[in-house]
């Protein structure tokens, strides 16, 4: 049986199918169309030849990755073409104990307009996004009441709960994020936004409680990532762009990421999510020895669609590859950035790094000069956006 990875065209967003031999896992499901148009046909033919997906997990609370999920689950609970085994997903109820001293009283989180809408492209409009109404994920879950979480105990997925976990007898996964500080950042930010808004900490309504707290942080999410960043360097150079102030992304629903290495056989595969580096640093160090570095990886799936704030030279001296991926369009949040680009070429390589990137890019035209391809050892390969990235194993 064959083993690949396909890496969907899911606009500004993630979605990642990955198959080892009968193994299947389900990372994020970008958009409504993402489903529709290439996960769902997969898992149809994936059932088909009397198969089923052994995990869905749902990096983090975002439009962008958990839109196409909640469509799939809908769906799916309606009328089955898949078997689901596991989910993985962090939602309020695995974060709740965090910060228990911060409490203040309010309106009741039942009068929360949550007015929530799931992510589609449009085909009639310049504008790629817009909206349909649609569940939370956190509802979908209780309604079809999957196996959440099993391997953690139903506990949240941390690296401070556990750090290996042993998918099949020949696949293993090492979590690199998120840590129990990076949950308790995003059970503070809810709190914020709860009291900004008026409401109430006080009551234990788990189920509507869920609801509001993916609402509110989606939302705030969005609002973070569209203020525009400040690039100060103007020109394409490498050396200078490589080594520019790093900034870490301090956004707590990006923070809250599942990120890890999945290993088998003699294959390593890193999947980054939006995760922060210095918690992806910290706890390489903690699975790795010293004289196992830089550690190469057969994939690297780039963190938070290639921003600046996500990727530094620090982690990049610890992890190297042939093959690195950018799952955006380009578009919403103008990813990836030239200095995340330029911080993975700078590195020297007595191979060819090869950046793929799911959609035909204007932002990196000037990285595509044959000069600086040969000066710095990498190539390009550019997908049309109607096509998934697939990379055998």
């Amino acid at each position: 049986m064959s083993s690949y990875i396909k890496f969907y065209p899911a606009l500004n967003g993630d979605s990642i199918l990955i198959r080892v031999d009968d193994y299947v896992m389900l990372i994020d499901g970008g958009y409504v169309n993402t489903f529709n148009k290439f996960i769902k046909p997969e898992l149809i033919e994936i059932n088909s030849k009397g198969g089923y997906v052994n995990h869905i997990v749902v990096t983090h609370i975002d439009k962008d990755h958990i839109s196409g999920i909640i469509k799939l689950l809908e769906e799916n609970n309606k009328s089955s073409f898949i078997g689901i085994k596991n989910v993985w997903h962090n939602s309020f109820k695995h974060i709740k104990q965090f910060n228990p001293d911060i409490k203040f009283s309010g309106k009741s989180v039942r009068e929360l307009k949550t007015d929530y809408k799931l992510r589609e492209e449009r085909t009639d409009a310049v504008n790629d996004i817009s909206a349909i109404q649609g569940s939370t994920l956190a509802s979908v879950l209780f309604e079809c009441n999957f196996n959440w979480n099993t391997e953690f105990d139903g506990k949240a997925i941390s690296v401070d709960n556990k750090k290996t976990i042993n998918l099949t007898d020949e696949i293993s996964l090492k979590l690199l994020s998120p840590s129990r500080e990076k949950l308790s950042a995003l059970n503070l930010d809810w709190k914020k936004e709860l009291y900004s808004k008026g409401y109430s900490t006080t009551e234990d309504l788990e189920e509507f409680s869920e609801i509001a707290f993916e609402s509110l942080i989606a939302m705030q999410k969005e609002q973070k990532l569209l203020r525009k960043k400040n690039v100060s360097v103007s020109s394409l150079n490498i050396e200078e762009l490589a080594n520019s102030a790093f900034f870490e992304d301090i956004t707590s629903a990006n923070g809250s990421s599942i990120a890890f290495i999945i290993e088998h056989k003699k294959k390593k595969l890193l999947f980054l999510a939006d995760a922060h580096p210095s918690v992806i640093i910290d706890n390489l160090k903690l699975h790795y020895k010293k004289q196992d570095y830089p550690l190469y990886f057969d994939i690297i799936k780039i963190s938070h669609h290639g921003s600046h704030k996500n990727t530094s030279l620090e982690l990049l001296k610890l992890i190297t590859s042939q093959k690195y991926v950018f799952s955006t369009n380009g578009k919403i949040h103008n990813h990836p950035d030239k200095e995340t680009i330029s911080r993975i070429i700078f590195q020297k390589t007595t191979y060819i790094k090869e950046l793929f990137f799911t959609y035909p890019l204007e932002s990196i035209k000037e990285f595509k000069e044959e000069k600086l391809m040969q000066k710095y050892n990498y190539r390009i390969t550019e997908m049309n956006g109607y096509e998934p990235i697939k990379i055998d194993l």
